[in-house]
């Protein structure tokens, strides 16, 4: 039986990573992407979580903004915002390729750094993506360069170096699995503990975000809210709490006699 053991080893491992594609988009915000015979999105772009945040930017839908500046191969296509007592989660879909970039007119195009503004209207914060790291950081404006040098579109900061490190988010990236256009669609999605986020935002409280890509091909910005969810009480909260119910029935059992 033991050469049966590494078998069921990699048969678990392959389960485990299968399982987790695309998780936040599918199984959070409730998304399957999917396309027509003509290879153009023909799914609902509505989340289903009824708290969630959402911009969609698709070139070729109903949300039609502009198209993408190198076209397609560099349009974003959405992204999502969500939150509950302990973390925040986001999702964006993309036709750039995440996180390795793009080779586009002799130039390598990178990833940019998603974006964060807490309420200060400026990028106080920033989670690496191009490096996958997920390394959250508290940011100035002299923190943030333009990814890359040629062929950009528009002109802004997209990539952060620096800043003061608070920790790392869970930074997922995936190939979704179909061709929209003519080419690929790319997810990555970030959880995020709400504790490391400026002032540790709660019920109300904003978020603004923004992705792009070092030449700014295209550009995506959503602005959001975080939701009232009830704080979790620590786990020794529960235990005075709990001792404290049982001393007020030793109490009464006590008058009774």
């Amino acid at each position: 039986m033991r050469p049966l053991v590494p078998v069921m080893i990699i048969a678990l491992l392959f389960l485990v990573v299968g399982s987790a594609d695309a998780s936040l988009l599918n199984d959070w915000f409730g998304i399957e992407l999917s396309v027509d015979a003509m290879g153009t999105f023909n799914h609902d772009w509505t989340p289903t979580t009824a708290t969630a945040d959402y911009v969609v930017d698709d070139n070729w839908s109903a949300h039609f903004g502009r198209p993408a500046h190198g076209g397609e191969q560099f349009d974003i296509e959405a992204i999502y915002f969500d939150n509950d007592a302990t973390n925040a989660y986001i999702a964006v879909v993309t036709s750039f390729c995440v996180p390795g970039g793009v080779d586009f007119l002799g130039e390598q195009i990178i990833a940019g750094d998603l974006a964060l503004d807490l309420g200060l209207g400026m990028y106080e914060m920033g989670i690496d993506i191009d490096g996958g790291t997920g390394t959250v950081a508290a940011t100035s404006v002299d923190d943030w360069y333009q990814g890359n040098n040629q062929y950009v579109a528009e002109q802004g900061l997209t990539n952060f170096n620096g800043g003061a490190t608070l920790g790392t988010a869970s930074v997922d990236f995936f190939t979704y699995g179909l061709v929209e256009r003519g080419y690929g669609t790319y997810v990555f999605e970030i959880t995020v503990d709400r504790g490391l986020l400026t002032g540790a935002p709660s019920f109300d409280n904003s978020i603004g975000m923004e992705w792009t890509m070092g030449c700014r091909n295209d550009v995506i910005s959503l602005d959001g809210d975080f939701d009232g969810e009830p704080v979790v009480p620590e786990p020794s909260t529960i235990l005075l709490l709990g001792t404290g119910l049982v001393g007020m029935a030793g109490v009464v059992r006590r008058r009774r006699k």
